[in-house]
């Protein structure tokens, strides 16, 4: 089961220059993330997110979260057997839909 895998381990994902996050799995709905490089968020930034994680299939899961402040939605698939992202994120202020593929390193 994925969800039981990453539970307390934290991860670099890196969707190329301007856009690295670790993000850290704090329990089954609960994550850290900690900005890493961001276009709009400085360095260090830290962020608190209600998370639900759904396992699709072994080492593959969906994670989804609102960001309570922007009203932003994130859907990653994350596959931890390729070690790849897959993620999608409505911007709801800028009325936009980003399309992201990253690596996750483990850390």
């Amino acid at each position: 089961m994925t969800a039981q895998n990453i539970i307390g381990k934290t991860y670099l994902y890196d969707f190329g220059e301007g856009s690295k996050y670790q993000l850290h799995f704090v329990d089954e709905t609960h994550l850290e993330v900690t900005v890493v490089e961001d276009g709009f968020y400085a360095p260090g930034t830290i962020n608190h997110f209600e998370i639900e994680i759904t396992d699709l299939a072994e080492g593959l899961a969906m994670i989804t979260w609102t960001e309570e402040e922007s009203k932003n939605t994130v859907t990653h698939v994350d596959d931890f057997n390729k070690l790849v992202s897959y993620t999608n994120i409505t911007s709801v202020p800028n009325n936009e839909f980003w399309r992201l593929k990253g690596q996750i390193i483990p850390q």
